[in-house]
């Protein structure tokens, strides 16, 4: 009875001194969205892509990691995506294995990239952030990427991998709004975390559909957090109340350039 008292007592705190919003006026992150376009084609998770981000003057570049059929981690966003790209519907969900996907080029005749040749491009390039979600699992990422926790940026897609790759010594955590128990972490771990054990959740990943969610409007009225914004294209989908707590945007093709957080 007391712990309820407790909450009930901190959430009318909250509703009456809502933490201030970031007004630090510091740059956006712009992120290479699955690589970035590359040739005019967005989400190829290429070889080029990787390339032409660096070229195009990303620091911060992110791919999806999937497995094949036979265990090897690659770049891609979703095998049934992949499937029919390549006109093959009926395998829906099925993953190719490691050979099958090495020797197919992507639709658009793009290189396939393995979790290999991301680790060998981000150790040659110490100046890069190598950014990914699906998979949140600091063991797999430790195995594939151990030299790189410092210049990661992890989408973790449940609160455990979230403390878990803090605790692993991962720099840079974000918390999915499209995590398994995205109705139970964010009241626990943001709004009432001194009473719980565990780490604050300081950024949350947010699709700009989501600024529409009440859940979220609650959240954001009564807690001061960080965002990874994806995918932005055009400012202009950014809510101008929002300019401030943004932190880093995924894009397609939004080039790397002094771009303020209130974007007109």
């Amino acid at each position: 009875m007391m712990k309820i008292g407790r909450c009930i007592c901190a959430l009318l705190l909250l509703l009456l001194v809502a933490c201030g919003k970031n007004e630090n006026g510091a740059d956006v992150i712009l992120i290479a969205h699955a690589g970035g376009a590359v040739d005019g084609v967005a989400m190829t998770n290429s070889r080029e892509a990787l390339f032409a981000a660096r070229d195009n003057g990303y620091k911060y570049i992110e791919f999806d990691l999937l497995f094949t059929a036979d265990s090897v981690l690659v770049a891609t966003h979703s095998w049934a995506e992949y499937n029919a790209a390549l006109g093959q519907q009926e395998r829906g969900e099925d993953a190719p294995t490691f050979a099958e996907f090495l020797s197919r080029p992507l639709p658009g005749g793009f290189t396939p990239l393995t979790a290999k040749d991301i680790n060998d491009f981000f150790l040659a390039h110490d100046s890069l952030f190598f950014v990914t979600d699906k998979v949140s699992d600091a063991r797999v990422l430790g195995k594939y990427f151990p030299k790189l926790k410092r210049r990661m940026m992890v989408e973790a897609f449940n609160y455990d991998d979230y403390q878990e790759l803090l605790h692993e010594g991962y720099a840079y955590v974000t918390y999915s709004c499209l995590a398994e128990d995205v109705d139970v972490a964010p009241i626990k771990h943001l709004l009432f975390h001194w009473l719980f054990p565990g780490k604050k959740i300081e950024c949350v990943a947010l699709h700009t559909s989501a600024f529409e969610y009440g859940y979220l409007k609650i959240l954001r009225a009564l807690a001061d957090f960080k965002i990874a914004l994806f995918t932005v294209n055009n400012f202009s989908e950014i809510p101008e109340d929002a300019a401030d707590e943004i932190v880093y945007i995924y894009t397609d093709s939004i080039l790397p350039a002094k771009v303020s957080k209130v974007a007109n």
